[in-house]
């Protein structure tokens, strides 16, 4: 029976990364709300060990704003499932419930990938992934009293290293192939992020001197962070990633801002 569960899941086809937080999990374990003021266990579970498979998560909430301060979980099964487990244990962490239930299985899997066009999961671990995100949607059913703030902590976007910070050929493309280029990068790389909070994001225009004009929708319109830390971390990734001099203004007329 062992022999024949690697063989099915061989390791080889899981990302680096994945290899090493099922490896090396940090968010393995469980908590306890025990002689903390203000502060809510949460315990979402989902599968059957007598079945082969079952995760565990517990969450601590804090029952001020909704905001997930510490995060543990339990698994029981397969090395993909421990994998899933400790990727979405990363995303939950300092979120509010109301951002995790947006958390998706390509989410999970973007933040364990190696290269952004290579899975993480092969596909037959899907159900695993899946596993992992009813776990979560079971926990946040047990918070919809709590209320959450009106600020949400700006989502982490990956910044992976070692990028050459220019798209080949980019002088030579015409505005539209740039804005395309662009736009294909904040689907990749941004809007899952942006979109945990019930935001959005839109290409108004590109200047000749690469002053990228966008406009923000949704929740993104009424959080302060759009004019610091989330639009700091959309220039930084295009620049990382497409050319070192885009330069990223918002529309001010899409904000609401108080």
């Amino acid at each position: 029976m062992r022999s024949q569960f690697y063989k099915r899941y061989p390791w080889a086809a899981y990302s680096h990364k994945l290899n090493t937080k099922i490896e090396n999990p940090k968010f393995a374990g469980f908590l306890s709300d025990k002689g903390v003021t203000g502060m809510r266990v949460v315990i979402g579970r989902e599968g059957d060990r007598t079945q082969g498979h079952a995760v565990t998560f517990y969450w601590l909430v804090d029952e001020s704003d909704g905001v997930i301060a510490d995060v543990r979980f339990q698994a029981f099964g397969a090395s993909a499932l421990i994998g899933a487990a400790e990727g979405a244990s990363e995303l939950l962490i300092r979120k509010n419930y109301d951002q995790a239930k947006r958390i998706s299985a390509e989410l999970i899997d973007r933040q364990l990938r190696d290269r952004h066009d290579q899975n993480a999961f092969p596909p037959e671990t899907g159900v695993y992934l899946n596993l992992v995100l009813a776990a979560i949607e079971n926990a946040t059913d047990q918070c919809t009293d709590i209320p959450f703030g009106d600020s949400y902590t700006t989502p982490q976007m990956i910044l992976e290293t070692g990028e050459n910070g220019e798209y080949p050929g980019w002088e030579e493309l015409s505005k539209m192939e740039k804005i395309a280029i662009i736009e294909e990068m904040i689907n990749r790389e941004i809007r899952p992020y942006i979109e945990l909070d019930a935001g959005g994001i839109q290409i108004i225009d590109l200047s000749e001197d690469h002053h990228l004009l966008i406009a923000y929708q949704g929740s993104c319109t009424s959080c302060h962070s759009a004019t610091g830390s989330t639009l700091n971390a959309i220039e930084q990734i295009l620049q990382a990633k497409v050319y070192p001099a885009i330069k990223v203004m918002p529309d001010l007329t899409s904000l609401h801002l108080e």
